[in-house]
């Protein structure tokens, strides 16, 4: 996982702060539907620039994110300074290697769950069973679907806004896609981050023995289960990615 930090610490370099956008509160507004009422302790896991962690302490929540970039963490610091409803505390480290005195109401770990291995993935929601997760606690999170990814190899973007150039590509062996960034006139600056990608079955191999359990699958509003029926309608055939709600399992 060596090219996680110089991957978002250049990418960005090259796009700047997002602040808080409209997905941003959206996310945030989303986590009483699936994990109910009230003001939650939280740890964001892959904080990124902070957008998510500081619409979520707009809303009263205490907030702990986590970020290894050191420049996307300072990013999420400035956000950090400004008056929130709730606190946001933001630590530029590796969460595989973090503990914390406290145990969280909510774990959340968006869109960047699967840059590791099967084995790290599995050690990381262990980490989660076992040391952060309060007893009726529970885990929100991004989950890459294969389908969309595959649809997507070989086709390339261009930012003219930004001066950057995209491709999409995907690992058939590994189930991973690959996610290429570049300066438009400079391929030589290319930079590649690989993640896995799951079904949801796939998914639920993965979490075995891990201390957790799916209570819920979900994408664009919709809940839905493994046991459905095949169907050419499905929503997960046109998604990214697919939200999971986790608990501790007995």
């Amino acid at each position: 996982m060596d090219w996680i930090e110089p991957f978002y610490t250049k990418r960005s370099g090259w796009m700047g702060p997002t602040g808080i956008f409209d997905h941003h509160r959206a996310r945030a507004a989303s986590l009483e539907h699936y994990s109910g009422a009230g003001k939650k302790r939280i740890l964001e896991l892959g904080a990124g620039a902070g957008g998510t962690a500081a619409a979520m302490a707009d809303l009263g929540h205490s907030v702990i994110a986590v970020e290894l970039s050191p420049l996307r963490a300072a990013f999420a610091q400035e956000l950090a300074q400004e008056p929130r409803q709730g606190h946001l505390t933001v630590i530029e480290g590796d969460y595989y290697t973090l503990d914390f005195l406290e145990q969280f109401d909510l774990i959340c770990h968006w869109d960047s769950f699967g840059m590791g291995s099967d084995a790290d993935n599995r050690r990381l929601l262990q980490r989660m069973a076992e040391d952060w997760l309060a007893p009726e606690g529970c885990v929100l999170m991004d989950v890459f679907s294969p389908w969309w990814w595959i649809r997507q190899a070989g086709t390339e973007e261009r930012d003219d806004r930004r001066g950057l150039m995209r491709r999409y590509d995907f690992d058939p062996i590994g189930g991973r896609f690959l996610d290429q960034w570049w300066p438009i006139e400079d391929k030589s600056q290319l930079i590649t981050q690989t993640v896995r990608c799951y079904t949801p079955a796939d998914f639920i191999l993965l979490i075995e023995g891990t201390g957790l359990a799916v209570e819920i699958f979900a994408a664009a509003g919709n809940i839905f289960r493994v046991q459905e029926n095949s169907t050419i309608a499905h929503v997960l055939w046109n998604e990214f990615s697919y939200v999971v709600k986790l608990v501790l399992s007995n």
